[in-house]
């Protein structure tokens, strides 16, 4: 067999493949708009028709039955018999593969058996909006009435105070009335659509009638004798305070009074013609800005007690920083003579008195300000909370200064501590002596306390060199306080040794008699107590007791710290 041959039976059965193909998928497209033709013809919507006989079948409401009654006979007597036969027509041609052509009026009955399904919904929601308009207007049509009757008795009860404005509510309660009637009018005459829309406006303005009508007296005690009331008082207040000697050129009240009286008229008569939310809007808007004013105002009052209060505390701390300027100034002066003092340092002393000047320049200008009355008291209130503020950081830069002084001096002025403690110590050691009645003193005892004072008067005079070597006067310190504690100590040593020695001296004379040995060695210890051995004195003595009644020695030095 051929290649051609092949080729030729090859697109045979492709094109008979395609045939069966296409034929088999426009066939299922009939199917389909078949069934929706079918559903279309078992709607409901005589039954939906129907349901309109039960109005009153007059007017517009007999001409929307007769329109959807006749379109409903035009879809089923001529639309859907057409498709069907247009669908039968579409088979045969795919039966005769004009697929083409088959397509095409399937496409024309989708979109016919589309816009039947949409119209039948649009007929079937004007059904549901007519009976539902119809059903609702009977049930509100009564509260709308009973709502007439209390928004009316409302009207009638408060006729006084809704002044000016009764003769408008009047009007609005004839025009409702009037809205009544043209409802009863078109629903008798079957407009129920037409009825519901009149019925819904009219309940919406009788609403906002009703609620005018409560916002009204309040509106009007407030146009008529609030808002008169707080501007007269304001002017009142004014002129009060400028004759007590408030300064109040920057409030430029009888400007706004003005301004807020032509607001006012304007208003009341928006009042007058029941505009309620822009009269209230408005309203609100001026008696805020009635209370910046009286704001403003009492701003100067408080502001005038801020000032005189102030300006007695700021006239003290002026006066006290002054005097601390004084004694900076001379303790600078004290520090120059023995120290260096840095050339920022010595600047900053500069700075300080230069901001005090400035301080005190405008302090004055303010206690002028206040004779002469020249600024408001918020003014000048201003002025001195920013003073107070520069106040406070030239007394951070005083104490700072001051420290800097203070650490120049604090090696000085912690030498000349130590040196009073010094001083007291050995003045207590001389005390502990003169206590003691000690017949003499050691010579060892005396170049130790000698020593000590000699290093206590170098100390001193060190500390009166110009310019001051701290270094020196810190070596010297150091062997002053090493001399003073070896004599405080060596005081309190000999003292002790010396009392010790006594009292042993003491308790041996009893065994003088018995031991010859005993006494002699105490003789020897008298001796040596009285040329101020009391260390010699001390052995001497312990050794001969001990001889006699071990343990003494030991008990004596035992009772003796007990008791100091």
């Amino acid at each position: 067999m051929t290649l051609p041959i092949i080729a030729a039976i090859i697109a045979v059965v492709l094109l008979i493949g395609y045939g069966a193909w296409s034929r088999r998928k426009i066939y299922n497209e009939i199917d389909i708009l078949e069934g929706l033709k079918i559903q279309i013809m078992n709607r409901p919507l005589t039954d939906e028709i129907a349901k309109v006989k039960g109005l009153v079948m007059i007017g517009a409401t007999e001409e929307k039955f007769e329109s959807w009654r006749g379109e409903w006979d035009e879809m089923v007597t001529a639309t859907l018999p057409g498709l069907e036969e247009d669908l039968f027509d579409a088979e045969e041609y795919a039966d005769k593969y004009r697929f083409g052509k088959a397509r095409e009026i399937i496409r024309q009955a989708r979109r016919t058996i589309d816009s039947v399904s949409s119209r039948i919904e649009i007929i079937t929601g004007e059904i549901n909006e007519l009976i539902t308009s119809e059903e609702l207007n009977r049930e509100q049509i009564i509260e709308a009435k009973e709502q007439f009757l209390q928004a009316k008795k409302y009207y009638l009860t408060h006729l006084r105070s809704l002044g000016q404005t009764a003769s408008v509510f009047d009007k609005e309660f004839e025009d409702i009335q009037h809205k009544f009637d043209e409802f009863e009018q078109l629903t008798s005459a079957g407009s129920h659509l037409e009825a519901r829309q009149i019925l819904v406006e009219s309940a919406n303005r009788l609403h906002v009638t009703k609620t005018k009508m409560q916002a009204v007296p309040e509106l009007l005690v407030s146009v008529q004798s609030d808002l008169p009331s707080q501007l007269r008082n304001l002017r009142e207040g004014f002129h009060e305070m400028e004759q007590q000697g408030y300064v109040l050129n920057h409030i430029v009240i009888e400007k706004e009074i003005e301004q807020l009286t032509q607001d006012l008229a304007e208003v009341t008569e928006k009042v007058y013609r029941i505009e309620t939310e822009d009269s209230q809007k408005e309203l609100d808007e001026m008696f805020s800005k009635v209370d910046q004013l009286y704001e403003l105002l009492e701003n100067e009052v408080v502001s005038k007690q801020f000032v005189l209060k102030e300006k007695e505390i700021i006239a003290e701390i002026l006066n006290d920083m002054r005097i601390g300027m004084e004694n900076l100034r001379e303790e600078t002066d004290i520090v120059s003579l023995t120290y260096q003092i840095d050339h920022n340092e010595s600047e900053m002393q500069k700075k300080i008195e230069k901001l005090y000047n400035k301080l005190q320049n405008r302090f004055n200008l303010i206690e002028e300000s206040i004779v002469t009355k020249k600024d408001s008291f918020s003014v000048i209130r201003e002025m001195i909370e920013e003073m107070k503020s520069q106040l406070d950081e030239l007394q951070r830069s005083q104490k700072i200064y001051q420290e800097m002084l203070l650490n120049l001096r604090k090696d000085e002025l912690h030498t000349k501590e130590k040196l009073k403690e010094l001083r007291r110590k050995l003045l207590e050691a001389r005390r502990m002596v003169q206590k003691s009645n000690l017949p003499g003193l050691p010579e060892h005892y005396l170049v130790t306390i000698g020593k000590a004072e000699e290093y206590i008067i170098e100390v001193s005079k060190k500390l009166d060199e110009k310019p001051l070597e701290i270094a020196e006067v810190s070596y010297v310190l150091e062997k002053a306080l090493e001399a003073v504690e070896e004599g405080y100590d060596e005081t309190a040593k000999m003292i002790e040794t010396a009392q010790l020695a006594e009292q042993l001296i003491q308790y041996g004379n009893r065994f003088r008699s018995s031991y010859q040995n005993v006494s002699i060695r105490l003789i020897e210890a008298e001796i040596a107590f009285r040329n101020c051995q009391y260390e010699d004195a001390l052995q001497i003595a312990g050794s001969a007791v001990e001889s006699v009644h071990p343990g003494v020695l030991k008990q004596m030095e035992i009772n003796m710290k007990v008791h100091v």
